[in-house]
């Protein structure tokens, strides 16, 4: 209550203390303006011998035009950044080996595979395209890029899982299957998920509907934890995830890979395949993988009803002509997930019970099956993409997408087999954009989207649907432009936004409800970008971005999961000031608003042979801000339940990200990540339910090369922390609520069921070895085997996290030669 004061006294005060955010945050810009370019392309790749398929050593390569050179390692591996254009020629030169730049070039995976014969001929160049670190309309924004080896270190994580060790990062769930990205603090549909191009179309919404996403089938994935809603559109205030699928590369040759893996903790097993190939004008891959896991057990007992089986299926293809390149993708992803069993009570002294007890109150023998409650989703995707690259600089786009979203949603009840929710949710999205030549030295990207989301509720679930039936038509014109000045860049943008909603459903009479409404907004950017030194960069942006309330929040009504909600929209409260919600509100008879933020993020970048240090300081003020607090224990048909409303309030969120890499040797190296975040309801100074408390984590990694028989070999030691929850609010145990010991309204200051759960120490490890074409992996996670529970998993209430895990897996890749 007391760590900013200065919020109480009112909004002068608050803009106070936001400007000390700014000042502190922009203390870098006292460098001198005297260093050189703002230059943020890279190449990277392999030199390897086109007969032996062996990586070469000490092959110098040399961009052309400019003074940048480097050796490959002994992988055959190289890395050259700093560079201030996105095309380059690189000179290949081997003194020893060969006489020849490289003869072929491949783009392999990530990074290109450069190829060179031993035997003598006239010098020769590879013009490739170097990987650009930004997304226009984002280099000045803080962003971590995840490439597909990382990925694929366990491809049966969520999406939310695999980016969740990076500072800043981490995700909020219920239990181990259900897990969403959380960014600074905030999680749902602030966050917008790019997958393939296209905004994924799910039922965004509550902490209970993770992104249907499969890892495996990702090359890279991009996290950017700045206000991106100007580039990306409406729900990125905290920022977007973007997630690529496989390149479809030209003149490519036929590459086949398989993987399988076994954990023993559910005793999971997974299985991935992918093929492909580039010919001279066109190419394709084509993917699929399976995972089953069955029950999961903490240190001490089985997690009852917490498996989960999933299959994807993928497939691209690309065809190139003269400067027009068409591009078609489809993917297909099928989800089965368990919730914990010991979620559902079915009386007040069983509710009381179950979240006061140390243990579950159901515990069953392991098992692969899925009982109720579960969560059964389909998702489909389908985009086809033409470029048309008119001039060197020019390139107009235009992109298409379908994605279908079933979702049926069981429950523990009588006719347990008819599904308590039964949603379709179509989307389809419209894209095109103009990459203009540069003009007046400006660098741009001007675009216009038009977006529809159509949500229908199936009949037969016996239930009032939890949401309505609806239509969202968005239409949307961005534009943002870059501009270079010797060691400085500076990006600005603008967006206009206008939506409109058409929302059927019903009242707890089954009387049909009706409303419109609509939503215009504009949103900007202004960011800058400050080269320091040669191996230092100082990057500071202002975005705004805006949010309109997802139906769930406006409308959700009935029991979800483990509780009972209600909507904005959904409730009132009378003349006594008691709550009641035999009716529905109509949107324009509130002052319900779209959530609008304002953040500010400034990142401090250094790297040389040693070292590589960002620090990342972030200030959000979100005007508006909606959230779902706890309020009672209410009676159900099923049983009593915890009850959850949403409410409304400004909200102001402050932090810094910290990761240190240090290289202490030629083999060794470690990695430090720390995440502080504060965050405050401003209209109540009281605290905000439901955010990260502060971690810290480090990975240490042996490389040694060869080993034993191994081509490569390297150990993995991960050791993380995570604090106890200070920030939490009070607690009020379900059975004062039942006895009425303790009356609540919507006016009461905000409770949770139960204390934050103690701070944790986790230690993971890892041995990953290659043989020729195999590489495989022996990892451990919670190698002490600890018992925690943990603050952002709502299944905190009744059970453990997971115990001890430890996974095997192997890879084939087989790669054609060249002829």
């Amino acid at each position: 209550m007391s760590f900013l004061p200065s919020i109480i006294g009112g909004w002068s005060k608050l803009l106070q203390t936001f400007s000390i955010w700014m000042v502190l945050a922009t203390l870098p810009f006292s460098v001198a303006f005297s260093q050189s370019g703002p230059c943020s392309y890279s190449v990277s790749g392999k030199v390897l011998d086109v007969d032996t398929d062996k990586p070469i050593p000490y092959v110098t390569v040399k961009v052309r035009n400019t003074e940048k050179a480097t050796l490959t390692n002994l992988e055959g591996e190289f890395f050259i950044d700093g560079l201030c254009e996105e095309k380059n020629t690189l000179i290949i030169s081997c003194i020893g080996y060969c006489d020849s730049t490289c003869a072929h070039h491949y783009q392999d995976g990530t990074r290109p595979n450069i190829y060179l014969r031993a035997e003598a001929h006239e010098l020769e160049t590879t013009v490739i395209e170097a990987d650009r670190i930004k997304t226009k309309g984002t280099e000045s924004i803080s962003q971590i890029t995840l490439r597909k080896a990382e990925l694929m270190k366990d491809p049966t994580r969520s999406l939310a899982a695999a980016i969740a060790r990076e500072p800043g990062v981490t995700f909020i769930s219920t239990g181990s299957n259900v897990q969403l990205p959380v960014i600074h603090g905030l999680y749902g549909n602030r966050i917008l998920i790019l997958n393939n191009g296209l905004k994924h179309g799910f039922q965004n919404w509550g902490s209970d509907h993770a992104p249907e996403i499969d890892i495996s089938a990702a090359d890279r994935i991009t996290i950017i934890k700045g206000a991106s809603g100007v580039r990306f559109g409406p729900e990125a205030l905290a920022g977007a995830v973007i997630v690529d699928p496989n390149p479809i590369y030209l003149h490519n040759h036929f590459y086949a890979g398989v993987g399988t893996g076994f954990q023993t903790n559910g005793r999971g097993i997974n299985t991935n395949v992918e093929v492909g190939q580039g010919y001279e004008k066109w190419g394709y891959f084509v993917n699929g993988s399976f995972t089953k896991i069955g029950d999961r057990h903490t240190p001490d007992y089985s997690l009852t009803n917490s498996g989960k089986e999933e299959r994807s299926f993928g497939l691209g293809t690309r065809y190139q002509h003269k400067n027009w390149n068409f591009k078609a993708y489809y993917s297909y992803l099928d989800q089965r997930l368990a919730l914990l069993r010991s979620s559902i009570a079915h009386s007040g002294t069983a509710l009381i019970k179950s979240i006061n007890s140390e243990e579950p109150t159901f515990i069953a023998p392991f098992s692969y099956t899925i009982g109720e409650p579960n969560q059964s989703i389909q998702h489909h995707l389908g985009k086809i993409e033409v470029d048309w690259l008119y001039s060197e600089e020019g390139k107009l786009t235009f992109r298409a997408g379908a994605q279908m979203n079933r979702r049926d949603e069981f429950d523990v009840r009588r006719n347990a087999e008819l599904p308590i929710i039964d949603l379709d949710l179509l989307t389809t999205d419209y894209q095109l954009e103009w990459r203009h030549p540069e003009f007046f030295k400006l660098n741009g990207l001007i675009g216009l989207q038009f977006f529809n989301q159509n949500n229908d509720n199936n009949p037969g679930t016996g239930t009032t649907p939890f949401i309505p039936n609806y239509n969202t038509n968005r239409l949307s014109a961005f534009w943002v432009e870059s501009k270079s000045f010797g060691a400085n860049k500076l990006e600005a943008g603008i967006r206009f936004d206008y939506e409109t909603n058409n929302v059927r459903g019903r009242e707890t009479s089954q009387e049909i409800f009706r409303d419109e409404y609509e939503f215009t907004n504009f949103t900007s950017s202004l960011g800058y970008v400050r080269k320091l030194s040669k191996g230092s960069t100082f990057r500071t942006n202002v975005g705004t971005a805006w949010r309109t309330p997802n139906m769930a929040e406006l409308y959700s009504f009935g029991q979800h999961g483990f509780k009972t909600q209600y909507g904005l929209l959904r409730y009132y409260t009378n003349e006594e000031g008691a709550l009641r919600t035999n009716r529905v509100l109509k949107l324009d008879d509130t002052d319900i608003q779209s959530e609008r933020g304002y953040k500010f993020i400034n990142e401090f970048e250094t790297r040389n042979s040693k070292n590589a240090l960002t620090v990342s300081l972030f200030a959000h003020y979100i005007q508006n801000y909606i959230f779902n607090r706890p309020f009672s224990v209410i009676g159900t048909i099923r049983g009593p339940m915890p009850a959850f409303i949403y409410v409304q309030t400004d909200a102001f969120f402050a932090g810094t990200d910290i990761s240190w890499t240090r290289n202490w040797s030629k083999s060794v190296f470690g990695t430090l990540g720390a995440s502080v975040l504060w965050s405050r309801n401003v209209e109540r100074n009281e605290p905000l339910i439901n955010q990260p408390p502060l971690s810290v984590n480090y990975e240490l990694e042996w490389s040694h090369g060869d080993f034993w028989r191994f081509d490569n070999s390297s150990f993995v030691i991960a050791p993380m922390y995570r604090f106890r929850q200070f920030q939490a609010p009070r607690t009020v145990r379900p059975e004062d609520l039942i006895d009425g010991t303790v009356e609540i309204t919507p006016e009461s200051e905000i409770f949770d069921y139960k204390d934050a759960p103690a701070g944790y120490f986790l230690l993971n490890a890892a041995w990953r070895f290659k043989l020729k074409n195999l590489s495989g992996s022996i990892s451990v996670n919670n190698l002490l085997n600890a018992r925690y529970r943990d603050y952002l998993n709502d299944m905190r209430y009744f059970a453990d996290e997971p115990g001890r895990n430890i996974m095997f897996g192997l890879n084939y890749r087989f790669k054609a030669k060249h002829r």
